[in-house]
């Protein structure tokens, strides 16, 4: 199947779906347009009772900004709007029971007849007495119903706020709106001077307390200063502080030439005795003067070298020149004693110097110490004093501002903006409004209700529902016939074209099905009375007889209803007769005068009709109609009720399974083929009767409602 298939296939599904919905909304129109117009009707039966109401609103400015040209000394420029919680709880404020009260008593609302008499006019009486107090009512007692009349909502975006009263009457609604402001700024008012007074009195408190406290503090640091001799804590602390900087310094570096000196010290020691070794020393070599008397050696060793070439060792020059060196020898062993006694003696002065600079060091460390504490013990009682005139101060001036700002509103202000005026025309109830309210909602109310029980109906009343079933094959769907007053019952169902094609395409299902020679005795059985049944015996009956010769056997006995239906006598004699054996065949068959139908009515009924289905001569009675006729319909009871038919469906070739659209329920169905099936009863299919919602044929009243072009042909004679 390709795509524009599946398309198409669901285009059917869903409009199949769309008038399982719709098909019951319309079968039911009457009954909708009626509920709907009744349930209209008693609204506005009802809000014609009702007083108008009608609503004023006044608008307030609560700022949470101070304006510019609020005067203030310090404080009013320094301090923080009001928050947005402080705004949102003065509008809870006004929606107070406390603050309710307050507007009824200035208004002396107890004895006004708004709140003494009920909601209802005086068109009625009955209604007009609803509501009305027995008794003049307490300020508590009506604070409910005023607050249900007053509605505060603030315009968002902005400072205002609306305050708007419904009454029944405009004067009213007018004058609580404006008192409901007014009884505001008052109350504003009370709470700003009484904190003023309270305010003052709590600074001047405050401030005896806190002058004894700066007194005290005082007092002590000046006793403090005596006790110690202070004059400038700060300089002296600042002098010791620069001498321990200073022995610091001088310390650090003793400690290092005494370093530096003590690794020579230790070298001096240890080769003391190793004159070459102490020649080798940078602090001996680096002297000048043992410089020089190393060059002149060298000079002279040189000279005794050359003259040791050219004389003896007895000549005058060579024994001058040895004394010469030996001279220089001696000076330079004296220098090195020189050199290393004086770095001794630095190295000792240098330990000297340590010692004493480190004990002035501790010296001056506990000095700087003691003046730390007595400069901390002082600046705590300075700040003291301090920090107690600095408040002190503070406070002296948030008196003197609390008394200079007088009506100055510290966080937000409030002013009227527009007041109320008398409402000219009332603004509920909106009568046409409600009714056209009320119409839409009954119309979707019922029209749901009506929807859910179909969907939730548990019958075979949809084409969704029957492709459900899978319990027994559909045979054929037949409409539900409306009759006029003026038709009766048979007539309508001959009339109707859907109808008697419904009962043709049944009839054409049974002959021409492909797996069985069609079926020549046929029962007709439903699950429960009053399934229609008989009408589709007897309809069936004069489809097949108008190509047949055909008899129709009315074997419910308990409930006969054909010869009812054909305006028969219901005592005339027929199949009971026939099987007790006290009349004979021709006086129990009637002729149907319209078609060429012979009928067998079920004839006075028996104390035990199954007794007398279950007899041979019943079985003897089909099989001799059977060689005089060409097709024999047997309409047999329900098969939940009693179980005739299970012992007719035996004796038959075909069984037809009648079920009521709408009433019928699956479990009802499910039992009596169930029942059927154990007995292997011959079950052709399911008749839906009465179907309401199921289109069995989209183009058949079109085709068939014109008549004009129908001929007539004369009925066939009896043969």
């Amino acid at each position: 199947m390709n795509t524009t298939d599946n398309e198409n296939l669901t285009f059917v599904n869903d409009e199949v779906a769309l008038k399982e919905i719709l098909t019951p909304l319309w079968a039911r129109r009457w009954k909708i347009i009626f509920f709907t117009l009744l349930i209209s009707f008693l609204v506005a039966f009802y809000i014609s009772l009702l007083k108008p109401s009608y609503k004023a609103t006044a608008i307030l400015q609560i700022g949470n900004n101070k304006p510019a040209n609020t005067l203030s000394i310090d404080d009013a420029f320094n301090e923080s709007n009001a928050s947005k919680e402080q705004i949102q709880t003065q509008y809870e404020l006004l929606r107070s029971r406390k603050f309710a009260e307050r507007v009824i008593s200035q208004l002396n609302l107890v004895q006004h007849s708004e709140f003494n008499d009920g909601k209802y006019n005086n068109k009625i009486s009955f209604f007009t007495k609803i509501g009305q107090r027995e008794h003049e009512p307490s300020v508590r007692e009506i604070v409910a119903g005023f607050l249900s009349r007053l509605n505060i909502s603030p315009i968002s975006g902005t400072e205002l706020v609306k305050i708007t009263f419904t009454s029944y009457s405009p004067k009213l609604s007018q004058k609580v709106a404006n008192q409901v402001g007014i009884t505001y700024l008052q109350y504003q008012d009370e709470i700003h001077s009484a904190s003023k007074e309270t305010t003052s009195q709590w600074l001047v408190d405050q401030l005896e307390e806190l002058g004894k406290k700066l007194e005290l503090s005082e007092q002590s640091l000046q006793e403090y200063r005596e006790k110690e001799g202070i004059v400038d804590i700060q300089g002296i602390v600042g002098l010791v502080g620069g001498q321990l900087s200073e022995l610091t310094s001088e310390a650090l570096k003793a400690a290092k030439l005494k370093d530096d000196l003590g690794v020579t010290y230790q070298e001096i020691q240890k080769n003391r005795l190793d004159a070459e070794k102490l020649i080798q020393m940078q602090e001996v070599n680096s002297q000048s003067a043992f410089v020089l008397l190393k060059r002149n050696e060298e000079k002279v060793e040189r000279k005794l070298n050359e003259l040791s070439q050219r004389y003896g060792p007895k000549h005058p020059k060579r024994i001058a020149a040895q004394s010469e060196l030996d001279s220089l020898s001696n000076r330079i062993q004296s220098k090195i004693l020189a050199i290393v006694s004086s770095v001794e003696k630095d190295y000792y002065n240098a330990v000297e110097k340590v010692n004493a600079t480190e004990q002035r060091l501790i010296e001056a460390k506990k000095d700087y110490i003691r003046l730390s504490r007595l400069q901390n013990k002082f600046s705590q009682l300075n700040r003291e004093v301090e920090t107690n005139k600095e408040l002190y101060n503070n406070y002296l001036v948030r008196l003197k501002e609390a008394d200079a700002m007088g009506n100055y509103k510290a966080n937000f202000y409030v002013r009227f903006i527009d007041k109320a005026e008398i409402p000219k025309s009332p603004f509920a109830p909106k009568k046409s409004l409600a009714v056209i309210i009320s119409f839409v909602l009954a119309l979707a109310f019922i029209s749901i209700i009506i929807i859910m029980r179909e969907l939730l109906m548990d019958t075979l009343n949809s084409r969704r529902k029957l492709d459900n079933f899978n319990e027994a094959p559909i045979l054929a769907v037949l409409p539900k016939i409306k009759a006029s007053s003026s038709d009766k019952k048979e007539d309508a169902y001959i009339s109707d074209n859907r109808f008697t094609e419904s009962i043709r395409t049944l009839r054409t299902a049974l002959l021409f099905n492909n797996e069985k020679t069609p079926p020549k005795v046929i029962a007709i059985t439903s699950s429960v009375p009053n399934e229609g049944k008989s009408t589709v015996a007897l309809h069936l009956a004069r489809s097949f007889s108008e190509m047949e010769k055909v008899l129709l056997i009315e074997a419910d006995m308990r409930h006969p209803t054909i010869a009812k239906n054909m305006n028969l006598n219901q005592h005339r004699p027929g199949l009971s007769n026939l099987l007790a054996k006290t009349h004979q065949i021709n006086e129990c068959i009637i002729r149907d005068k319209n078609v060429k139908l012979d009928i067998l009515t079920s004839g006075i009924s028996p104390a035990n009709p199954l007794a007398f289905l279950s007899m041979k001569r019943f079985n003897m009675l089909i099989k001799v109609f059977g060689n005089f006729y060409d097709r024999i319909i047997i309409e047999t009871p329900p098969v939940n009720a009693v179980s005739d038919a299970v012992i007719i469906s035996k004796l038959v070739e075909s069984v037809l399974y009648v079920v009521h659209g709408n009433k019928t329920k699956r479990d009802q169905i499910s039992s009596g083929l169930r029942m059927l099936k154990q007995v292997n009863a011959p079950i052709e299919g399911v008749v839906i009767n009465h179907s309401e919602n199921i289109d069995t044929d989209k183009y058949q009243n079109k085709y068939y409602n014109n008549r004009s072009n129908i001929i007539k042909l004369a009925a066939r004679k009896r043969g």
